[in-house]
């Protein structure tokens, strides 16, 4: 049995009183059971009409005496403090030489006012008036006259501890009852504050409404919204809100067409977009309020979103238009080709597609900065739009291409005189920060459905007509045509067989030794590109390279040679072969579209091999072909590269870029090496650029030597390196690794030579 229940079932009764005989009487009349048959007879009778034989049973009775009534108030405090308080107290009401009766009452109901007191007194004690006015009228006092017989005294106990038994429990369920009315109330003021708070913190205005359209709630941020004044709140009239809300729209009548369409179908669900006179825009959502799935009104949630609309439109813009000439862009211009197909082919007219593409625009660009060349295209932008009529259209695709569309001409004898009329606007020289810049365009033109049916034809043949153009030079054109077409076929179908070289494998080096003059011993070797055709057998640079170059595979082609260069060198040194330099051709593409010195420091990391064995050969025009080059080779300089000057003499040659460069030789172009005894000017020249090296401390190699005479002329002018067919063409693998292997064969070669010389 719990301890609740031991309390609940064991009722405590005091017995405060001067004389122990009573404490005993209280006791046993008060026990379980009692020997006593006809004192339990009459008791029995007394309560329940009727007598029995057998034992009657009584409530379970803790019982304490005391003798004084400072006492018994010290039981009363600390049973309250246990939490087992006494139901009933018997107090005698004289007991000499303490407080009596009385007093001892008065104290104990200070400390427990529910405790149930019979007051145990002769007929010469206090009167009942007496003891009422000292102890006030109370429905917990009774008085029990001496003396007294034992079925009063159960009587009495039974009675009054079952009082106060009911009136704990009473108050125990109306305490219970508070509570959870407090909890409740707590909840329910909780969730309509939280639902409150969830309205008050939206960044939407809502507005709930029963369904007859009256107000029943709102938020501050509706108010916002509409301005709504705080008369119309404050008289819930609901007519002069709406009033007050359509008078703010354009267009009130779709609005309330729209409410009368969801009030009439109270299940519905609307979302609509509405504008405002001062041009905000706001989407509403409504739906219906139910309550226990009844529909009592409406939920209006108003949002704003003009900032998004504002963004959409923004985005839309910048998806469709070009950013640096507000011209429409690729994306836009697809659309108005498609669109201007679909009219002609109603119309069955034609329309004509120019493709237009600034002429030496790289060059303005890389030497007058970029900031110059976006000035350029944004002034050709500007005049080409004045040279087109309303229903035309003026794209940039990018760089410095740009397409028009001429969608309304009524005969192709037209498109000259509107083609003149846009040459026109590139005779004017473009004023550029105080200089003036000249710009042609190169233009190339198909028709529809004459040279395609299709935007992607379309635009590929006009590019096709237009590199044609470009090849003539100058403000020129070009319609497209059939021969042009098997042209860019032939390229596609290049492009794609160099795609499948670089995946099949297809490529491989050869290389070319470089041979010092005075030790007559190979010091480095040029690393060569070679393309093994599965049908046209091997094939040159000269036959490929410009169609990388276009396509952009030079830059996989570009590392994959420096890449296999590299791993040659080390596999050589770590053969024992005598170390050397290989050098690897590299060019302007490759360092404007690749961070030349970081692929460089990966793959010599990668393959283990120092960067003094590893040398980059560039053309002049290379060089100055952008300002950035300058600062990547200055950092493969510093990482221990090897560079080098190829084709010396034949390009940008200036000193002024020799002394900001950081290089380490030159190499005089076989143009000047095969003139030698045969053109004064070129030994001149020759001579000039040897010494010109000394001076700036370069080494000199000369290239596309092949003969005697070459070698004797270039020994005599103490040229350090020579490369060229007289001492070996280029090797395989296998066959340099012969002379590598045995570096008097080069002696041998070279005496021969002379020999035969």
């Amino acid at each position: 049995m719990m301890e609740d229940d031991i309390k609940k079932s064991n009722l405590r009764i005091l017995v405060v009183d001067d004389n122990p005989e009573i404490h005993k009487d209280f006791i046993k009349i008060l026990t379980k059971y009692s020997s006593d048959k006809s004192d339990l007879d009459d008791f029995e009778k007394s309560i329940f009409g009727k007598s029995q034989n057998e034992k009657t049973l009584l409530p379970q009775f803790r019982i304490d005496t005391v003798s004084q009534g400072k006492e018994g108030v010290e039981f009363v405090s600390k049973a309250l403090k246990e939490g087992y308080p006494y139901a009933v107290a018997f107090v005698d009401i004289r007991m000499p030489p303490g407080w009596d009766g009385i007093e001892t009452i008065k104290h104990i109901w200070k400390l427990d006012s529910d405790i149930q007191v019979v007051i145990c007194t002769a007929y010469s004690d206090y009167s009942w008036e007496e003891t009422v006015t000292e102890l006030g009228q109370t429905e917990n006092l009774l008085i029990l006259k001496k003396p007294f017989d034992s079925v009063a005294v159960r009587q009495l106990a039974c009675s009054l501890t079952k009082k106060w038994q009911l009136i704990q429990d009473s108050r125990d369920y109306t305490n219970k009852l508070e509570e959870e009315v407090k909890e409740r109330t707590a909840s329910l003021a909780k969730s309509l504050s939280l639902v409150k708070a969830t309205m008050e913190s939206s960044d939407d205005g809502i507005l709930v409404t029963n369904n007859t359209g009256n107000i029943i709630d709102y938020n501050k941020k509706f108010v916002s919204m509409w301005q709504v004044p705080e008369s119309i709140l404050v008289e819930n009239d609901q007519q002069a809100l709406l009033d007050h809300m359509t008078n703010q729209l354009k267009k009130p009548d779709i609005f309330l067409g729209q409410l009368n369409e969801l009030y009439s179908g109270k299940d519905e669900i609307g979302i609509e977009e509405i504008k405002l006179k001062n041009g905000n825009i706001f989407e509403y959502y409504s739906r219906p309020q139910k309550v226990n799935d009844t529909i009592e009104g409406r939920v209006f949630d108003f949002r704003d979103i003009t900032k998004r609309v504002k963004l959409e439109k923004n985005l839309e813009y910048q998806a469709t238009h070009d950013a640096l000439t507000g011209l429409p862009n690729r994306v836009m211009l697809l659309d108005r080709i498609k669109q201007a197909i679909k009219i002609s082919k109603k119309n069955h007219s034609f329309f004509v597609l120019l493709f237009l593409d600034l002429n030496r625009f790289k060059i303005i660009n890389d030497s007058l900065s970029h900031a110059v060349g976006d000035e350029v295209l944004r002034i050709v932008a500007s005049r080409l739009n004045l040279g087109i009529e309303n229903e035309d259209t003026l794209a940039r695709l990018g760089g410095d291409e740009f397409v028009i569309i001429f969608p309304s001409l009524k005969k192709e004898e037209d498109i000259l005189g509107r083609l003149r009329a846009i040459q026109d606007t590139f005779d004017e020289p473009f004023m550029i920060e105080n200089r003036n810049v000249t710009v042609t365009t190169s233009i190339g033109i198909s028709i529809f459905p004459r040279d395609g049916t299709t935007a992607d034809i379309l635009l590929r043949n006009a590019d096709a007509a237009m590199y044609r153009a470009k090849e003539q030079r100058g403000n020129s054109f070009q319609f497209y045509t059939e021969e042009l077409n098997a042209q860019s076929l032939a390229k596609l179908d290049q492009e794609m067989q160099l795609r499948q070289a670089l995946a099949n494998n297809e490529f491989y080096l050869c290389y070319q030794p470089q041979v010092d003059l005075k030790d007559s011993k190979i010091v480095a070797v040029e690393a060569l590109l070679r393309w093994q055709h599965p049908q046209k057998g091997v094939l040159l640079p000269l036959d490929f390279i410009q169609i990388a170059e276009e396509t952009g595979l030079i830059l996989q082609i570009g590392e994959w040679v420096i890449r296999k260069a590299c791993q040659q060198n080390k596999q050589w040194q770590n053969a024992g072969l005598p170390p050397i330099r290989v050098a690897v051709n590299i060019t302007a593409q490759q360092f404007m579209h690749q961070n030349i010195p970081n692929l460089v420091s990966n793959i010599l990391k990668e393959t283990q091999l120092e960067a003094k064995y590893f040398e980059l050969e560039l053309t002049e025009n290379v060089i100055v072909s952008t300002p950035e080059i300058i600062n990547s080779i200055t950092e493969l300089k510093k990482m221990g590269v090897m560079i080098a000057i190829d084709d010396f003499g034949t390009g940008y040659s200036s000193l002024s870029y020799l002394k900001k460069i950081p290089m380490d030789r030159l190499k005089i172009d076989k143009s000047f090496v095969q003139h030698i005894q045969s053109n004064t000017d070129d030994e001149v020249i020759i001579r000039a650029v040897i010494s010109m090296a000394k001076n700036l401390n370069l080494e000199v190699l000369a290239e596309g030597v092949e003969n005697q005479n070459q070698v004797d002329f270039l020994k005599k002018h103490e040229c350090g390196d020579v490369q060229g067919f007289y001492f070996s063409k280029p090797l395989l693998v296998e066959q340099l690794e012969n002379f590598l292997k045995n570096p008097a064969n080069i002696k041998k070669v070279l005496e021969e030579n002379m020999e035969n010389a």
